[in-house]
């Protein structure tokens, strides 16, 4: 079980501390509060599968390092048709599986850096995964490897692409 004061990654939204055990009605939850979100709280059913299963411990440097390596070496197949691509992009969000999550950002920069070559441009949803993407890893990667937002995003651009 997690504890009081640990860090977290919360599904879409990123890292977190928990802050308290409550019950209420019967129920146990843990409470989390998002990290640079003042006055914002989850209230997670400890008794509830697929919240649980959102709830993730923060990985430490080396997980971090090693993942971003791995994810480099296996990026996923292009997907052409659009639709199965937003598909994907809001499983992954939602997901909360970092190497998946890597591994298509890696092939998105590498696709989106062959658009650029030809004087193209990617189409909104691919920009508006990497954005949500971005901010999602960069929190926990600003939190383990001590650097702030914008660091943390150039780190994942410049070892991911």
């Amino acid at each position: 079980m997690y504890q009081i004061g640990q860090r977290v990654v919360y599904g879409a939204c990123g890292v977190c501390r928990v802050t308290d055990q409550k019950e209420e009605k019967g129920k146990q939850y843990l409470v989390l509060e998002p990290e640079g979100q003042e006055n914002s709280r989850y209230f997670v059913p400890v008794t509830n599968p697929a919240a649980m299963n959102k709830l993730h411990p923060m990985l430490t440097r080396e997980e971090m390092e090693s993942l971003v390596s791995f994810a480099r070496s296996h990026s996923a197949s292009w997907i052409s048709d659009e639709n199965q691509r937003k598909q994907l992009y809001r499983e992954l969000i939602a997901g909360g599986d970092r190497q998946r999550l890597m591994g298509t950002m890696c092939t998105l920069y590498r696709y989106k850096a062959s658009r650029a070559a030809e004087g193209k441009k990617c189409h909104v949803c691919d920009d508006m995964f990497l954005k949500d993407a971005e901010k999602l890893l960069a929190g926990e990667v600003s939190a383990v490897l001590e650097m702030n937002m914008e660091q943390a995003k150039q780190y994942l651009r410049t070892r991911l692409s």
